[in-house]
C-alpha cells in the first residue's frame, strides 16, 4: 500500500499543475466591485479562511465563498450530498489554557474559588486537520448573499496609502517597482492607468512589497530582478495583493506578474513548504497594510516614544501609597536589606547574626538571610505526632502554617497560627517588610504595587473594578522596573538616535560630487574602492571605468570622503591608528585588495593578517584604521543582512529547545558551547551546542535535561561572502571580548575567595559531610567557626587557587559565584604530595578521592565532576608527563548515557591513561543504581566494604603503573636504537 503523502505535499503538487495551467488562484483575475466573493470564509464563524487554507480551498475551483465541516452543515439543517469528497485544511495551536499551579504543583484558586487558567506557549505546536464542503456540495443552504459594498474603495486604498508614509514617486517610470536602497515606491503617472481601481491595485502591490523593509516586517529583499529570490518576494506580494483587493473591493490583475510562473513552479518543486511560507507572510503583509486604516503611522525619535508612554502611564497609573509599617518593622527590614548587600563573606556573617538577633526580638522566629521575599500560608493538621496537608488528608485546618521561599527556591518553615485570617495579616507584613528592605526605588515601588493589588483583591468592598485598576498599576510597576533596570535600556536608545541619525547622514553625503571625477585607483583595489563607493539611487556604482580614458572615476552624486584615499594627491594621513588587534569583515574576493589598501606597518610587518584558529582577517596594531573603515566588524555589520541571520535563527531554535538564550549566546565557531536550560539550578548548565557559519549554516543542539537533542540547518538564507566575513569577524571578536571579561571575574572570584580563606579553620573533626561519608579529615580541607559547612579548595597545577566548593550540612554543593573551575582540582595530602607520588589517580568528588587515597597509601586528586575529569588529567599530564594517569570513574548506571564512565574513558583516553570503576556485590546495584555509583558507596554502603575498595584500587592502579613503567622502557630502547642507526648513518672522516 502507498502511504499517504503529507499535507503540504498534496498542496504543492496541486499548485503546481494550476501554475502550469495558468489557473493557481492569484493568477485568476477578478473585477472591482465584488468584496469578499472570491477568499473563502465559514458562514457558521463569519471568518474567512487564512494562510495556506485559503489558498487551499481556492484551488479546488468553486465559485462558492462558502466552506463548512460536515458538523456546522448539519446544525443549521443542511446535508452534505452523498458521495461528495471533502477537502482537508490544517491549523496549528501553538497555545492553550491550562490551570495554573504553584510550587507544590496544587492548582492556584481565585476569590471565587475557581482555578486561575494562565496561557501556556506550547513546547511542540500541535497541528490539527479538519475535513471542509462547499456550499456547491451542500444541500439545504441559503443561496449567496453577496456582500454588498457600502464604502468608497478608491477613497479607503487611498487613505492607506497616505497613512502609511511612504515615499511613493510618480511618472519617473514606466513601470512600477519598489526600491529597497531607497526605501521607496515608484508608480508611473495615474493617467497611464486604465482605471482608479487598476491604479491603486498596482500601488498597493507595491506598499506590499515596502513591508519588507529591515524596519518593518524585515523580509529578504536583497535579491536581484531575475532571481529565484526575487520571486519568491514576488509570490507573497501577489498574495497579498488577491487578498487586499478581494477586502477592499478594488479587483486583482495578476497580468503582469506572468514572467516570475517559471520560478514558482521550480520553488514550490524544490521545496513544497515554500507555498507554506509565502502564504503565511502573504497574511501578516494585509494585516499590516490594512492596520493604516486604523492608526497614522509617525516617525517619532526614541526617546519621544519613551515620553509619550511615561506620560501616559503617569496618567493611567493612580498613585500607589507606601504601605506603612511600624518602627520595630523598619528596623527589621533594614537588617535584611544590609545581609543582601553585604559585599564580603565576614560582613555577611555579621549582618546575619544582626538578622537572626532583630527578627527574634520583632517576629519571635527567625527569617533566612537569602529569603525572596515570596511567602506561602498553608492549612495543616497534626496526626499521630506528624504534621500533614490539610488538603491531602480531605479535612478542615487545625492550623495555618507560614513558609518563606529561600534562593534555592526551597521553602523554610517560619511560624504556626491558628487561622487563616492571621496567616494572611502575618504574609502581608512579611511582605510589607521585604519591600522596605529592597534597595532599588524601581524595585521597591513594584513591590508595593504587589502589595496594593493583593490587598485590593482580599477587600469585600471592592469592586471589579478596583481589582482591574489594582492589577493594571501593579503591571505598570513591574514593566517601569524592568525598563529602568535595565542597564542596556538607555543605551540602546541613545544608539537608536546615533544610528538614525547616521542614516540621515548616510542619506544626504557630506562631500558630494556634482561632475565627473578622476581617481587614482590601482587595478587590485577596484574591487575594494567600489565596495567602499557603494551605490547611488539609481542603483549603480558610485564609481565607473572610462573605457577611453581608462580611468576611473567617481560618478556624479558619489560621496568622496568614502573614496578619499584613491583622490589624486589626496595621500590620508594616518591620524585613526589601531591600538590593539582589530577584527576585519573581509570576503575571500577581496583579501589580496585589503592587504593591498592596509599595505605595512613602519617595522614592515603587515598591516593586517590572518587569524586561523579564529578564521578570520584582523587588523594589526598600527594598521590606519581609516584605510580600513569599511571592513572594520562594526561598520560591516551596521550593513543589511538577510530576513534573519542564521545566529538568530540558530538562537530561536535553541529557545525551542528550552535553552535560555543570553549574553554571547549562540557563538558559531564550530566549538563546544554550554548553555542554560529552563528548570536549570543557578549556575548549572544542562545544554549544549555547535554552530557552523561555514558554508550552508548548521549546528546541532542537546538538552540534558530532557534528553532532546537536534541537528539543525538554515532554513536556507545564503551568506554572501561580506556577510559570513562579518560574522566571523563578529564571532572572533566577541569570543575575544568574552574571554577577557570571563578572566576578570575569574580573577576577581580568586581573590574574593582567598580573602574568604582568612575566616575558615582546618578540619579537625569531622564535618556533617565528612562524617557522613566515612572519610577522616585531610590537611586541606576547612570549615566554619561551627564546625557544620565543609570548605574544599580547589587549584590549578601551578598551585593557584582560584575556586573553593561549599558543602552544606546535608551535601548540597557550590562553587564560589563566577570562579574558574575548569582544570583545577583538590589534591588530597597536597601538591608537593602529588608529585612524590608513583601515579596521578584521579577522581570525581572529594570522597571518592579521599577512599581511594586512604586505600593507596598516598596523594590522589579530586576533579569535582564527570566534566572537569579530561581539563585536569591533561593539565597533570603535562606538568607531569612521566607519571602514568589513571581515572577511578564513577559508574553513573542510573543516568542517560552513564555520564560517569563515558567522561572518565575519555579523560583517560586523551592522557594515554587508564579508567577503572567500583564492581559492588551481585545485585546492588541493579537494585539501587543511583546509592551505588563510586568508591566511597562501595566502602559505606557494600556488603563488600573498604576491603574491597582497597583490593579493586589497588589492583587497577598497580596494573596501570606496571603497564607505564613498560612502556616507557620500551619507547626508551627505541629512541636508543633510533640513535644508533642515525650514527651508523653518519658519513666517516676521510683521511687525505
Amino acid at each position: 500500500m502507498e502511504p499517504k503523502k503529507p499535507f503540504h505535499e498534496v498542496v504543492a503538487e496541486r499548485l503546481i499543475e494550476q501554475l502550469k495551467a495558468g489557473t493557481a488562484p492569484w493568477q485568476r483575475p477578478w473585477e472591482p466591485g465584488q468584496p469578499g466573493a472570491f477568499i473563502p470564509m465559514n458562514p457558521t464563524t463569519g471568518k474567512r479562511y487564512k494562510g495556506i487554507n485559503a489558498i487551499h480551498l481556492m484551488g479546488q475551483g468553486r465559485t462558492d465563498s462558502r466552506w463548512l465541516t460536515y458538523k456546522q452543515a448539519a446544525a443549521v439543517d443542511a446535508q452534505v450530498r452523498r458521495g461528495e469528497k471533502g477537502t482537508p485544511i490544517q491549523y496549528w495551536k501553538f497555545t492553550e489554557e491550562q490551570a495554573k499551579t504553584d510550587d507544590q504543583g496544587r492548582p492556584v484558586l481565585d476569590a471565587k474559588g475557581q482555578p486561575v487558567m494562565e496561557e501556556v506557549r506550547l513546547e511542540r505546536p500541535r497541528v490539527f486537520f479538519a475535513t471542509v464542503f462547499n456550499a456547491e456540495q451542500i444541500d439545504g443552504l441559503p443561496p449567496l448573499q453577496r456582500k454588498e459594498q457600502t464604502w468608497d474603495a478608491v477613497e479607503r486604498a487611498e487613505r492607506i496609502l497616505q497613512a502609511s508614509g511612504a515615499a511613493i514617486h510618480h511618472g519617473e517610470h514606466s513601470r512600477a517597482f519598489y526600491r529597497p536602497a531607497t526605501d521607496s515606491i515608484h508608480l508611473p503617472d495615474k493617467g497611464q492607468f486604465p482605471s482608479a481601481d487598476n491604479y491603486y491595485a498596482t500601488a498597493l502591490h507595491e506598499l506590499g512589497h515596502w513591508t519588507g523593509h529591515p524596519q518593518r516586517l524585515d523580509r529578504d529583499l536583497s535579491h536581484p530582478f531575475g532571481s529565484e529570490g526575487y520571486a519568491k518576494e514576488e509570490l507573497r506580494a501577489e498574495i497579498a495583493s488577491m487578498i487586499l483587493g478581494d477586502e477592499l473591493g478594488i479587483g486583482h490583475d495578476p497580468g503582469q506578474h506572468a514572467a516570475y510562473v517559471g520560478s514558482w513552479i521550480k520553488a514550490l518543486q524544490d521545496d513544497p513548504l515554500e507555498i507554506f511560507r509565502a502564504a503565511a507572510e502573504a497574511e501578516k503583509i494585509q494585516e499590516y497594510v490594512l492596520a493604516f486604516e486604523q492608526q497614522q503611522v509617525q516617525e517619532q525619535t526614541t526617546q519621544q516614544v519613551i515620553g509619550e508612554a511615561q506620560e501616559a502611564t503617569m496618567q493611567q497609573q493612580p498613585e500607589i501609597q507606601r504601605p506603612s509599617i511600624a518602627p520595630a518593622d523598619e528596623k527589621l527590614a533594614e537588617a535584611l536589606r544590609l545581609v543582601r548587600t553585604a559585599d564580603s563573606f565576614p560582613s555577611r556573617r555579621f549582618q546575619e547574626g544582626v538578622l537572626d538577633a532583630t527578627t527574634d526580638e520583632t517576629l519571635g522566629f527567625r527569617v533566612p538571610w537569602d529569603w525572596t521575599g515570596i511567602v506561602q500560608t498553608k492549612g495543616a493538621i497534626e496526626r499521630d505526632g506528624q504534621v500533614q496537608w490539610a488538603e491531602d488528608a480531605g479535612v478542615e485546618p487545625q492550623f495555618f502554617g507560614v513558609y518563606a521561599r529561600k534562593a534555592d527556591n526551597t521553602f523554610e518553615w517560619l511560624a504556626d497560627v491558628p487561622t487563616e485570617q492571621q496567616a494572611v495579616e502575618l504574609a502581608d507584613r512579611l511582605a510589607v517588610i521585604d519591600a522596605y528592605a529592597i534597595e532599588n526605588e524601581h524595585d521597591q515601588a513594584a513591590a508595593f504595587a504587589r502589595i496594593h493589588e493583593e490587598r485590593v483583591r482580599r477587600d469585600p468592598n471592592r469592586t471589579d473594578e478596583d481589582i482591574s485598576a489594582a492589577k493594571e498599576a501593579r503591571k505598570t510597576a513591574e514593566y517601569a522596573a524592568t525598563v529602568k533596570n535595565d542597564p542596556d535600556w538607555q543605551r540602546r536608545a541613545e544608539q537608536y538616535e546615533r544610528d538614525q541619525a547616521a542614516q540621515a547622514q548616510q542619506s544626504v553625503p557630506g562631500n558630494v560630487v556634482a561632475e565627473k571625477v578622476w581617481l587614482d585607483l590601482p587595478y587590485k583595489q577596484k574591487e575594494a574602492a567600489k565596495h567602499a563607493a557603494g551605490n547611488l539611487a539609481d542603483g549603480k556604482c558610485a564609481i565607473d571605468w572610462d573605457k577611453q580614458e581608462k580611468r576611473w572615476y567617481a560618478r556624479p552624486g558619489a560621496d568622496l570622503d568614502k573614496i578619499k584615499q584613491w583622490l589624486p594627491g589626496q595621500e590620508a594621513k594616518a591620524t585613526n591608528l589601531a591600538t590593539e588587534k582589530t577584527w576585519l569583515a573581509v570576503a575571500f574576493e577581496q583579501r589580496e585588495a585589503v592587504k593591498a589598501i592596509a599595505g605595512k606597518l613602519p617595522n614592515g610587518d603587515k598591516a593586517v593578517d590572518w587569524d586561523k584558529a579564529a578564521k578570520c582577517w584582523y587588523a594589526n596594531p598600527g594598521a590606519d584604521l581609516d584605510k580600513l573603515k569599511p571592513w572594520i566588524a562594526t561598520e560591516a555589520a551596521s550593513r543589511q543582512r538577510p530576513a534573519l541571520s542564521p545566529e538568530e535563527e540558530f538562537a530561536d531554535t535553541l529557545r525551542s529547545m528550552g535553552c535560555v538564550v543570553s549574553g554571547d549566546h549562540p557563538v558559531m565557531d564550530g566549538k563546544k558551547h554550554r548553555i542554560e536550560v529552563e528548570g536549570d539550578k543557578k549556575g548549572e548548565k544542562a545544554g549544549f551546542y555547535v554552530g557552523w557559519l561555514d558554508g550552508h549554516p548548521a549546528g546541532y543542539i542537546k538538552n540534558n535535561r530532557t534528553g532532546i537533542e537536534l541537528k539543525w540547518k538554515s532554513k536556507g538564507y545564503s551568506l554572501d561572502p561580506e556577510q559570513k566575513a562579518s560574522m566571523q569577524a563578529e564571532a572572533a571578536a566577541k569570543l575575544v571580548a568574552r574571554a577577557e571579561q570571563q578572566q576578570r571575574e575569574q580573577d576577581r572570584a580568586a581573590q574574593r575567595v582567598g580573602k574568604q580563606m582568612a575566616d575558615l579553620v582546618p578540619v579537625a573533626a569531622p564535618t556533617p559531610y565528612l562524617e557522613a561519608k566515612g572519610i577522616t579529615p585531610q590537611a586541606g580541607v576547612y570549615t566554619d567557626r561551627d564546625g557544620q559547612k565543609t570548605y574544599i579548595p580547589a587549584i590549578d597545577a601551578d598551585g593557584k587557587q582560584w575556586t573553593m566548593q561549599y558543602i552544606q550540612e546535608d551535601g548540597t554543593k557550590r562553587f564560589a559565584k563566577e570562579s574558574r573551575k575548569e582544570g583545577c582540582f583538590h589534591p588530597i595530602g597536597g601538591l608537593d604530595a602529588i608529585a612524590a607520588a608513583p601515579a596521578i589517580v584521579i577522581g570525581e568528588g572529594y570522597a571518592t578521592a579521599a577512599q581511594v587515597s586512604q586505600a593507596l597509601g598516598y596523594a590522589t586528586v579530586a576533579a569535582f565532576d564527570s566534566g572537569n575529569l579530561e581539563a585536569v588529567a591533561k593539565a597533570l599530564h603535562e606538568k607531569y608527563p612521566d607519571k602514568p594517569i589513571v581515572i577511578a570513574g564513577d559508574d553513573d548506571q542510573a543516568v542517560q548515557n552513564n555520564p560517569g564512565k563515558t567522561k572518565a574513558k575519555e579523560a583517560a583516553r586523551a592522557v594515554g591513561g587508564t579508567a577503572f570503576f567500583p564492581i559492588f556485590a551481585p545485585g546492588e546495584q541493579a537494585a539501587n543504581p543511583k546509592g551505588f555509583t563510586d568508591f566511597n558507596d562501595l566502602a559505606m554502603k557494600s556488603t563488600l566494604g573498604v576491603e574491597a575498595v582497597e583490593r579493586q584500587v589497588q589492583a587497577a592502579v598497580g596494573k596501570a603503573i606496571e603497564k607505564h613503567q613498560v612502556r616507557s622502557q620500551q619507547q626508551a630502547q627505541k629512541q636508543e636504537q633510533q640513535h644508533e642507526r642515525k650514527q651508523e648513518r653518519q658519513p666517516r672522516a676521510v683521511r687525505i
